[in-house]
């Protein structure tokens, strides 16, 4: 790829066509994105149309929040056998935590904010209570009293509350007029290594 005429060529490491990083990302911040649009650039090119670069890093973080989530679950299940606690609240222990890990590695690692984070946790606690009500109180009891088994439950209702938080966290929670690390797809592979 040639510079064009009057643009900075791009620092030395660099690989040409990955993200650009913000002010105030770390080195954390910066390998995480790197390897989420490594990732993406891995995908065939009708997936790479559909899959923001934000997705793909939800989906891990997320992805081991919910086996924290799950961990929860299973060690209150061995710990306190016949526990007779409804599912409700064994899964309120687990979501609790599982939530601020969650919002505190979308905030610093995928969406990469420093924005007001008074303002972004306020929404983000509406969207996970909002989905604590709807899919693990609501639909996990339901699943309860259809007598599905604990963890299958759990899987179930993670599953369409997943889809809910990503949604909410783009649109509304750390909300951009526009993301250049989810831009089209660029047409030409990565280059190599900038001069």
């Amino acid at each position: 790829m040639s510079v064009e005429a009057g643009a900075e060529p791009a620092p030395e490491g660099t690989i040409v066509g990955a993200p650009q990083h913000e002010p105030g990302d770390g080195p954390a911040a910066r390998w995480f994105a790197g390897f989420t649009w490594r990732l993406r650039e891995a995908l065939p090119d009708w997936l790479k149309r559909l899959v923001p670069v934000t997705f793909i890093g939800y989906a891990i973080i997320n992805g081991s929040a919910f086996l924290l989530d799950m961990g929860i679950l299973r060690l209150v299940d061995v710990v306190v056998p016949d526990h007779g606690i409804p599912y409700g609240v064994i899964f309120s222990i687990g979501y609790g935590i599982a939530s601020v890990y969650a919002f505190a590695l979308n905030r610093w690692l995928n969406f990469r904010e420093h924005g007001d984070l008074g303002k972004q946790s306020g929404k983000y606690t509406f969207v996970i209570i909002s989905n604590y009500v709807i899919w693990i109180l609501g639909f996990g009891s339901l699943l309860g009293a259809l007598n599905v088994p604990l963890m299958v439950a759990r899987v179930t209702a993670a599953c369409i509350e997943g889809i809910y938080i990503y949604l909410m966290l783009r649109l509304w929670v750390f909300p951009r007029a526009k993301r250049p690390v989810d831009d089209e797809p660029r047409d030409a592979e990565p280059g190599p290594v900038a001069p």
